[in-house]
């Protein structure tokens, strides 16, 4: 018999490429969907049928959707804007059911659980603050699970930190970081416990969600098998990469994070609400822009105070209830860093 037909929403992502890709090698029939076409270039290495899909479109979603058994949904909007998370998840349901879709694979985030520490099961209530972000899919979450009937059986997961070749934030920007002899090593600032779970192990999960039957609606942390400190994986990583040891923990580095503070809330509110502005006065002055390149490439190097609360957290995202299903993840963190580590010296991303 032939292999279900699964549309991947998504697809010109980090998660969904992966997931498009693997699928694609375990001999499903895959269609890719995507944004825009200026987001295929990766996926479009392999032979798989790429459309445009506009989870905010019901004629988009439902061209998408022709002739499909499962959907694998990991679109979501830009930056904090919700409207897609939410408007468009319920929209997509509404059309895969519509289209006679079976099931449909959500991935949310333990964004949801906002700063709850200790271990966190999927019962365990959010803590105050939750980020947009966070809310968003928290908000998709219970679109779905209003939706999930015998008719179309909903599974969500949700990754904590997803490292692996692609990351663009748990690996990509450490490559850089370390490569600048820039970052120091964080000391008791960095004794905070580093969920991490290699894009390989979501990859496996979600075609296990695929091929089981686990319930109507049923929600899984996707964590990795270990969970080392932050010192621990950044050491690893770095050491991995052939660089010198961390420089030893700065003393003032909590006074440099706070210092940098305004900065960066200045450029995120310039970039939000006057990017046209910005452009337009660096193209006039060539010092200028040289000025808001080297900030810019100064605070991606730095620790901003986001990094310094994860890196303190005490909270470990539980696994057991995906075990008791019969899935367990298989990537240790130093076999995830080594495969990142053969990726970006092959991708010219490191020396």
């Amino acid at each position: 018999m032939k292999k279900p037909v699964i549309l991947v929403t998504g697809a010109g992502g980090f998660i969904g490429g992966w997931i498009a890709e693997a699928l694609y090698l375990s001999k499903y029939r895959v269609r890719a969907g995507i944004s825009r076409w200026s987001s295929a270039a990766r996926i479009a290495r392999f032979p798989v049928d790429i459309v445009q899909c506009d989870i905010m479109s019901e004629a988009s979603l439902d061209a998408a959707l022709k002739g499909v058994d499962i959907v694998v949904h990991c679109a979501r909007g830009k930056g904090n804007d919700n409207s897609v998370t939410t408007g468009g998840t319920r929209m997509l349901i509404e059309r895969i059911k519509a289209a006679g879709v079976k099931k449909l694979v959500f991935t949310s985030s333990v964004a949801v659980y906002g700063d709850a520490t200790g271990v966190v099961s999927e019962d365990t209530p959010p803590a105050r603050p939750i980020t947009e972000y966070g809310q968003g899919k928290r908000d998709a979450e219970a679109i779905c699970e209003r939706y999930a009937d015998e008719s179309l059986a909903i599974q969500v997961i949700r990754p904590t930190l997803v490292y692996g070749p692609f990351s663009d934030l748990w690996t990509t920007p450490y490559l850089s970081r370390f490569g600048s002899g820039k970052w120091s090593a964080l000391g008791d600032r960095g004794e905070g416990k580093c969920n991490l779970v290699y894009v390989g192990d979501i990859v496996r999960f979600v075609q296990f969600l695929v091929e089981n039957d686990v319930g109507p609606y049923a929600v899984f942390n996707a964590n990795g098998p270990e969970v080392p400190t932050w010192n621990s994986y950044l050491e690893r990583f770095n050491a991995a990469l052939g660089h010198p040891p961390l420089k030893a923990p700065d003393r003032n580095l909590g006074v440099k994070v706070a210092v940098r503070r305004p900065v960066r809330l200045l450029g995120k509110y310039m970039l939000a609400n006057h990017r046209d502005l910005l452009q337009a006065a660096a193209n006039r002055s060539h010092q200028l822009k040289s000025l808001m390149k080297k900030t810019e490439e100064d605070l991606r190097l730095r620790p901003s105070d986001d990094d310094m609360q994860r890196f303190s957290m005490d909270v470990t995202y539980s696994m057991e209830k995906a075990a008791q299903a019969g899935f367990v993840p298989r990537t240790s963190v130093d076999d995830g860093i080594a495969m990142t580590v053969d990726w970006a010296r092959s991708s010219g991303l490191a020396a």
